[in-house]
């Protein structure tokens, strides 16, 4: 609580309730203080994957010649499409943009979320915002200074993006499109997280919302790069990102729709922050029942409870994100036969049918990733449960603390079974009623989805062994995770060897649908998985409890 302490002895005086903007200065420098190595971390990531695929694609494509081949064999390819996009520059700059514009707005927006979340609603679920409110500091000022962190992170990599491609080749009114697109959709996301801060009662309540929001902005742009449906990309941030066209037109007017955007969310936090009690969000929580029924008579039960409510919204995300996918499978080939050579290099791969299952695939892969997401989320509740001290009541009954931990760690593992299958369920309906062949496309589609459950829970078993063992480093699970996702995107561009990416499991899948199925790197993955989760659960049996 020292940090905290130092802000108390503010200046006292009256004059602060006249501004309730007072103190902003003081929590921005406290939030500085606490974030000086997350921070720095972000904006070097993002940075640092601009500047590797500028370099990689410098040696690698570095005539006019290579680059259109490069680019002929990316636009024919949908799985490529539906992920990063379509190359419409053939310049350095243009296919670096279009390698990275995606991926790094993406965690510009995860970034911008979590920045706010953790500096307003986490603030008030522990009580530390009750506090520095006791002193001189203005009603707006916690907010304001959540948003001044994330404004200024944002600013980073806009201007960082801006100076470090040209440095490597790439001219600068291209590089600054592309950092100003990065950084608009920053703020788009931090004004959204600003407001479901006030919505939701829990930080992890916002963080889900804010992330379900920017999931389903990624499927909505994937769908329309794939389906050639233009309108569709002026529905989602991230598709004003590419709509910015860096290196190619450079629209410099699409900026303004992210930037109002993030205005109008702001002004929408500030209102509803002050139409709310502090720590209350707008959706209060509903009392429970007088008396707990049988569902809760274990530990078990109790997971499921606590867990129902993400695992829903998770799912329906899944599912409309199936329907999106599997509509616009069967027009895939067809938009891209606009030219013989595209024509060609389709036949190469197999056809029409050859490039709706590489589609489907990549779209299963995306899949996987995701769920890993929720993997990680959902056992890392228990940490939550233990450092909150819920735990510590539980454990002083005749439950076992492996028997506790378990039901968290299986709630994880089932949930993210559930998901896969039931995205995989959306993806077969769709395609199959527009083939009409329902029965013959359900099962290979949720089948292909469902062979990336080995994968995904690695992620999962990472945060057990972490949370057993070092649970004050649980949340580098995260990390993890994060690895895992830039070698599946970044590796390829960087010539890795085979040894380096097989450090990701999602390397080990089989691709299907389309692709040859085996049954050994699942098993080898779940062996791995299940190795990990013991010794995480043996590790927690012997460790003592840690409380916040």
């Amino acid at each position: 609580m020292s940090t905290y302490a130092s802000v108390a002895p503010a200046a006292r005086s009256r004059t602060w309730q006249a501004s309730p903007f007072a103190g902003t200065r003081v929590l921005l420098r406290l939030a500085a203080r606490r974030d000086r190595i997350m921070l720095p971390v972000w904006v070097y990531a993002l940075l640092a994957t601009s500047a590797s695929t500028a370099y990689s694609f410098k040696n690698l494509y570095g005539t006019e010649s290579s680059r259109r081949e490069f680019a002929a064999v990316i636009n024919a390819t949908p799985s490529t499409i539906a992920i990063y996009g379509r190359v419409s520059s053939t310049s350095l700059g243009g296919i670096t943009a279009w390698r990275i514009a995606v991926l790094a707005a993406t965690l510009a927006g995860v970034m911008s979320i979590l920045l706010v979340v953790r500096h307003t609603r986490a603030e008030e679920q522990t009580g530390r915002q009750e506090l520095l409110g006791a002193t001189a500091i203005g009603h707006r000022a916690p907010l304001a200074s959540a948003l001044s962190v994330a404004l200024v992170a944002n600013l980073g990599v806009a201007l960082g993006t801006s100076v470090v491609l040209p440095f490597l080749g790439c001219t600068f009114p291209g590089a600054l499109a592309l950092g100003l697109a990065l950084g608009c959709c920053g703020c788009f996301f931090a004004g959204l997280a600003a407001v479901t801060a006030q919505i939701a009662e829990s930080s992890r309540t916002a963080n889900g919302i804010a992330c379900a929001v920017l999931g389903a902005s990624f499927l909505a742009r994937a769908a329309a790069d794939a389906s050639g449906y233009g309108w569709l990309m002026w529905c989602t941030p991230l598709g004003w990102v590419e709509r910015v066209d860096a290196y190619g037109a450079n629209r410099w007017w699409v900026l303004a729709p992210p930037l109002a955007c993030a205005l109008l969310l702001t002004l929408v936090a500030v209102r509803l922050a002050a139409g709310r009690d502090l720590g209350f969000g707008v959706l209060a929580t509903r009392d429970g029942a007088e008396r707990a029924g049988r569902d809760l008579g274990g530990p078990f039960g109790l997971a499921w409870r606590l867990h129902r409510g993400a695992l829903l919204g998770w799912s329906v995300g899944f599912l409309l994100g199936g329907l999106v996918i599997g509509y616009i499978a069967k027009d895939i080939g067809g938009v891209l036969t606009s030219s013989a050579q595209m024509v060609k290099i389709i036949n190469e791969m197999g056809g029409q049918q050859g490039l709706v299952d590489a589609y489907l695939a990549a779209c299963a892969g995306i899949f996987g990733l995701v769920a890993s997401v929720y993997a990680v989320q959902t056992t890392l509740r228990a940490g939550g449960e233990e450092s909150a001290g819920r735990a510590e009541p539980l454990l002083a009954t005749p439950i076992g603390r492996v028997h506790w931990a378990a039901s968290h760690v299986g709630s994880a593992l089932l949930g993210t079974a559930v998901l896969l299958a039931v995205g995989g369920f959306g993806v077969g309906l769709a395609h199959g009623l527009r083939t009409h062949d329902v029965s013959g496309q359900l099962p290979r589609l949720i089948g292909g989805a469902l062979a990336q459950w080995p994968a995904a829970i690695i992620a999962a078993a990472i945060a057990v062994a972490l949370f057993g063992a070092l649970p004050r480093y649980a949340a580098v699970a995260w990390a993890a995770l994060t690895v895992f996702l830039l070698l599946g995107q970044l590796g390829p561009v960087l010539k890795l060897s085979q040894a380096v990416m097989d450090v990701s499991p999602f390397t080990h899948v089989p691709k299907v649908p389309g692709g040859a199925f085996a049954w050994t790197p699942l098993g080898w993955l779940a062996l791995v998985g299940g190795a990990l989760i013991a010794f995480g659960l043996a590790a927690f049996r012997r460790r003592d409890l840690e409380l916040g």
